[in-house]
């Protein structure tokens, strides 16, 4: 039986008015929701009880994932000012936000957007209270990005929208929710790709010629030169990547090349002369772009490239050429964008800002728009890149002086728009975008591919970067999290890349388990596989037994279909739909022991008698008597046998 999912609009009734802030919208009461969407049997347990919280961050690299009960966010020490752009909503927070109170600082306030949940567990029931804005999915006019406001004391949300610079008419619509109560993981994920995919869906249709599953699944692969190379490479490090794929038993050859399935072959950052100027670095590259994706193609693979068409670093020659196009503050400073050590100066003439900024275009000028348009037909038509990372998208809607005044998210998605218009290149071969560092709620509808988690890393995670709580930072730990949490998005908003897999020996600090969890993760609830380890130096006796072991795995689990819910925070109990497999994952710091019964089916729970047999190995966990104690760091599935 369907879910009855309520809608939720509102529509601007004033004479003309131009927002100078974000706007709130609504205020909902959750004991209101409750009484009007959860069964008549749950109802006093949700008013009476307090709730886990689901939020996401507004872009990739946000946090995305469960607050456990009575527990608040962790607020971002800021140790560096400008990171603060990778995640923070477009625009200046709402004057007034609940019912025109005065705005509350009070960091107990959770916060998310694009979608949300509340989760209460009931006699072993999971109960998902669920808003999710869809006022960009089957609407020809762009709304603007919502943000929602959760306050455990109150028991109310507040809905507000980053339209700071919008100019309301009367009629226009402002906000458009769906609002709905579903009872375990499946049911939710079904809900959310009935609002948000229409059947037939044109957006999964155009990255179609990529997936490698014959079924109903979708199943990308590719590898990428990032996560060996970083941004040191030239032609003669990828002509020697891509001849060597093929040569030893890599992830890419026995999943691909052997089966003669779509794959991508992706040159990352580096190939380009700076950033911002996207012409070939011939000290690189010394016979252009399109002989290397000429190389590419030859060698049977998808020729794919890392661009961030909205950012620049003002040492450019092409930001001195065009100074005019960056978008500046009210004094007419170039505004910043973020940090990187690579990407700007420490000070002096090409630093007017905190060190190493670099900086973005201002998206309401044509002449930007126009270069826009002509920089994606040379990567396309006259290099002939058919897979296109689009980066740091984040930075089209950073608050500033627009010469031509529009709200940013209008601005942005007319950029988008631009970027993504060609399906097909001049021979008619279709060309797919990896959305990256992008405004979820805003962009869904032009990248049907998209990163929904920040940067992963060959390292667990970053100690300083952990303890400042920074949500946007390159580790295995922070992206394990948004994926997971964003797992019931797979394939129902969007068909979810989480970065890639680890399989080497060298040049790594993740363990075999660290390696299993990441690789299975990304299998079982993501639907993107790429790859970035050394095809040249490759290790048939460590790297090609642990890389036949984890495809002995994808074999194994290719038809299933998992579910995961937080046990906590940083555990998660994890089944298959045919309840034919269960788990549990652990990306915390102890070891965690659990009753047996405690582990979950397809809404039930393990029973004392079941017996369970490890299918990954019997080193992540321990059991003793009807106890089962999962180490940190790992992935546990039992095969359940009657």
């Amino acid at each position: 039986m369907k879910v009855q999912v309520t809608n939720f609009e509102t529509v601007f009734k004033e004479d003309m008015e131009t927002d100078r802030f974000n706007r709130e919208v609504a205020v909902l009461s959750i004991d209101d929701l409750i009484n009007n969407l959860i069964d008549e049997s749950e109802k006093n347990y949700c008013i009476n009880n307090d709730f886990a919280f689901y939020g996401s961050g507004w872009q990739s690299w946000g946090f995305g994932g469960e607050i456990d009960v009575k527990k608040n966010q962790k607020q971002y020490f800021p140790i560096v000012p400008q990171w603060k752009k990778y995640f923070a909503y477009s625009g200046t927070m709402p004057k007034r936000i609940f019912n025109n109170t005065k705005s509350p600082k009070d960091k107990s306030l959770l916060v998310g957007g694009f979608i949300i949940y509340l989760r209460w567990n009931h006699d072993n029931k999971d109960i998902y209270l669920v808003l999710a804005s869809n006022g960009n999915a089957k609407n020809d006019k762009v709304l603007p990005p919502v943000k929602f406001y959760v306050d455990r004391k109150s028991r109310k949300i507040s809905v507000t929208l980053c339209s700071d610079g919008k100019t309301w008419n009367n009629g226009d619509k402002m906000v458009s929710l769906s609002m709905f109560c579903a009872n375990d993981f499946f049911e939710l994920k079904d809900t959310i790709k009935d609002i948000y995919i229409e059947e037939n869906d044109e957006r999964m249709k155009s990255i179609s010629f990529l997936n490698s599953d014959c079924g109903n699944k979708i199943r990308l692969f590719g590898w990428e030169s990032w996560y060996n190379h970083y941004a040191d490479i030239n032609d003669d490090i990828i002509s020697g990547d891509l001849s060597s794929l093929s040569k030893t038993n890599n992830l890419i050859k026995l999943c691909c090349i052997d089966n003669k399935k779509p794959c991508v072959f992706q040159v990352d950052d580096g190939w380009e002369i700076a950033l911002g100027q996207w012409d070939v670095d011939k000290s690189r590259f010394p016979n252009g772009m399109k002989n290397l994706s000429d190389n590419i193609k030859s060698k049977g693979y998808i020729p794919g490239l890392w661009i961030a068409p909205f950012i620049i670093d003002l040492r450019t020659q092409f930001a001195k050429d065009h100074y005019d196009w960056i978008l500046k503050d009210e004094d007419g400073k170039p505004l910043d964008a973020g940090m990187n050590l690579l990407w700007g100066s420490a000070f002096g003439k090409n630093q007017p800002n905190l060190p190493y900024s670099y900086y973005c275009f201002d998206l309401s000028q044509e002449d930007v728009l126009l270069y826009l348009d002509s920089l994606m037909d040379k990567v396309i038509n006259e290099w002939g890149f058919r897979y296109i990372k689009l980066d740091f998208l984040f930075a089209g809607m950073i608050k500033g002086e627009y010469k031509n005044k529009k709200a940013t998210y209008e601005l942005y998605d007319n950029a988008l728009k631009i970027l993504t218009k060609r399906k097909f290149n001049n021979k008619n071969e279709s060309v797919a975008y990896l959305g990256c560092g992008m405004p979820f709620d805003i962009s869904y509808k032009y990248l049907p591919l998209s990163r929904i988690g920040p940067d992963t890393k060959e390292d667990w995670d970053i100690g300083y970067l952990r303890r400042a709580n920074f949500p946007a930072r390159t580790s295995a730990y922070a992206n394990m999290k948004s994926t997971l949490g964003h797992a019931f998005w797979n394939q129902s908003v969007f068909v979810n890349d989480p970065d890639v897999v680890f399989l080497r020996y060298t040049n790594i600090s993740l363990n075999d388990d660290e390696k299993t969890l990441i690789a299975l993760v990304n299998y079982l609830f993501a639907s993107q596989i790429m790859h970035s380890d050394d095809p040249v130096h490759f290790e048939e006796k460590t790297e090609g037994t642990f890389t036949k072991k984890i495809l002995e795995l994808y074999e194994l689990l290719k038809d299933e279909e998992f579910a995961q819910v937080n046990n906590n925070s940083d555990s998660y109990f994890i089944y298959s739909k045919n309840n034919k497999y269960c788990g549990f994952i652990n990306l915390g710091e102890s070891s965690i022991t659990l009753n047996k019964t405690n582990l979950r089916l397809h809404n039930d729970k393990i029973k004392e008698n079941t017996h369970l047999s490890s299918i990954i190995s019997s080193d992540t966990f321990k059991e003793s008597e009807n106890k089962i104690t999962f180490n940190r760091h790992t992935i546990t599935i039992f095969k359940i046998e009657n």
